[in-house]
């Protein structure tokens, strides 16, 4: 596939028009047109539907974008990466991680490990979590942070326990129920939750949870992203179910937080190709993450409670 053609498709969705591709790639709009044709050709796909004044993707169009989009931007560091090695630089440490778990694990473990080393570069992508796997298989990354498991069709992908977390509820520190210690379904039937969208990963080990209690949750609130669901607890527009470490990524004061009974466990941990092995820089932030896990559960019972090791398994 001409990758030049790749680039012009690319430049026509982010600069909005075929005149802001052309300023870009320094040619003339009918040439960027016809490598568009091009395009079309080649992926037997209808990208844009043409009027007069403009091009409107299709429904295909922002398919193709989104699921090529990581293979583009990868092509673009492609200079950057040549450079790198012509000047002998430090190669960057390059994570892959989700948002609330990025929050919740990388950030602080980064930040320890910069400070132990402050000449290192890192680059971390933050994917949706429908894209992580694809991701995680397809451009080169040091190691990725998710929730387990992590699969890819074309890629052994190695899944490796970090800590199990438990499922809390999350709510105004004046919340009724914050005076109880635990809550079960029956608590928080019909009460108003904050949830993810249908089908997300976070969102499905919620749904089991109230299933196995034989409760149907009142979602008032779904979101894309379960920290912001935290926060519009916190500002008291429902109950949000979340774990303890992704509480501390937001200002936890004001919040309670109760685990829920029976106890929901989930796996939190790192992956990388098998066949490319850890790298250094890998294993040292795994170890970062290890002590701040550590520093976390040795602040208080109740994080010791909600957060299990699992580095022997």
């Amino acid at each position: 596939m001409n990758f030049k053609s790749l680039r012009a498709f690319q430049l026509v969705v982010t600069e909005g028009s075929l005149a802001g591709a052309a300023s870009v790639m320094n040619l003339s709009q009918p040439a960027v047109s016809r490598l568009i044709a091009l395009l079309e050709t080649e992926t037997r796909l209808k990208l844009f539907d043409r009027t007069r004044r403009r091009l409107r993707m299709t429904e295909a169009g922002e398919t193709f974008y989104r699921e090529t989009r990581h293979i583009l931007d990868g092509v673009n560091e492609l200079p950057k990466i040549a450079d790198t090695i012509r000047e002998g630089s430090i190669q960057p440490f390059r994570l892959v991680t989700g948002l609330r778990i990025g929050e919740a694990i990388v950030s602080p473990a980064l930040a320890m490990m910069r400070r132990e080393n402050p000449v290192l570069k890192c680059k971390i992508d933050v994917p949706l979590r429908f894209n992580l796997e694809s991701k995680s298989g397809i451009a080169r990354y040091d190691l990725g942070i998710a929730s387990l498991p992590v699969t890819h069709s074309l890629v052994s992908i190695e899944n490796k326990p970090i800590c199990e977390v438990r499922m809390e509820a999350v709510m105004p520190a004046d919340h009724p129920l914050a005076q109880k210690a635990v809550l079960s379904t029956a608590d928080l039937q019909g009460e108003p939750i904050i949830g993810l969208w249908p089908h997300q990963f976070w969102r499905r080990q919620v749904d089991e949870y109230f299933r196995s209690g034989g409760v149907a949750p009142n979602y008032v609130v779904e979101a894309t992203s379960s920290l912001m669901g935290c926060q519009m607890a916190r500002d008291g527009a429902g109950i949000a179910i979340l774990d303890r470490l992704s509480v501390r990524a937001i200002d936890p004061k004001h919040l309670a937080v109760r685990p829920l009974e029976p106890p929901h466990w989930l796996t939190y941990g790192y992956i990388y190709q098998r066949d490319l092995g850890l790298s250094d820089n890998a294993r040292i932030f795994l170890g970062c993450v290890r002590r701040y896990i550590e520093q976390f559960r040795a602040e208080c019972d109740a994080n010791e409670a909600s957060v299990m090791p699992r580095w022997n398994n």
